[in-house]
């Protein structure tokens, strides 16, 4: 597992967003993951179809993708809300000399799956997350392009998945070392492993000291 160090160290509280092409498992780490965490899991993939519809359809129509990111973080934090996410209003607390150091922990709002994000859409949800105050763990669970073959080809008509390959092999690209925020952890492995890992990671990313 790639450590992390998240963007928004600044604030009191963040949310995971699981991600990964289709036959990771997503769904299952999800569950576990929000139990033991003990936090909502909203499914966010409609949402993220909406973000890219209507930022390529911006894209289309100013006939520039420069905007992208930030068409697509806006739409896909708007379209969360009502899916369920709730976002808190931040009360900056006065630091207290008198207070002894101690940690604690940022709180993790929500856990959201969605289908496997591209550099572009993490940029735009980290930029609408961050004007709310919140941060966010991107956890991509990765798979092999031969592991990703064997598995469409296995379970789809062979047009299909040679379609699905051609699609997703994009998807199989590694975040560059600057997105500090990317977790990636190898989606081979057992349930129970992936998710005590993640928990842990993630518990150690999210520890503060006051």
């Amino acid at each position: 597992m790639q450590g992390i160090t998240s963007h928004s160290a600044s604030t009191d509280s963040y949310i995971i967003i699981l991600s990964g092409t289709h036959v990771t498992g997503k769904e299952t780490i999800a569950i576990n993951l929000s139990q033991s965490l003990e936090i909502p899991w909203l499914k966010g993939e409609p949402v993220s179809n909406s973000a890219n519809l209507a930022a390529r359809s911006n894209a289309k129509r100013t006939n520039s993708d420069s905007d992208y990111a930030t068409v697509y973080g806006r739409t896909w934090l708007r379209r969360m809300h009502f899916m369920g996410l709730e976002i808190p209003i931040s009360v900056p607390q006065s630091p207290s000399n008198e207070t002894p150091i101690q940690e604690s922990y940022k709180k993790c709002l929500a856990l959201v799956t969605c289908y496997h994000l591209r550099k572009s859409a993490r940029d735009g949800i980290r930029e609408s997350l961050s004007a709310e105050g919140v941060g966010v763990i991107f956890v991509i669970l990765q798979i092999t392009p031969v592991v990703l073959s064997g598995r469409t080809l296995g379970a789809e008509e062979p047009e299909l998945a040679e379609r699905i390959m051609r699609e997703k092999i994009e998807d199989l690209r590694e975040p560059i070392k600057e997105e500090t925020d990317v977790l990636i952890v190898d989606s081979m492995k057992d349930v129970d492993s992936l998710t005590v890992g993640i928990e842990e990671i993630i518990r150690q990313q999210v520890r503060t000291v006051k």
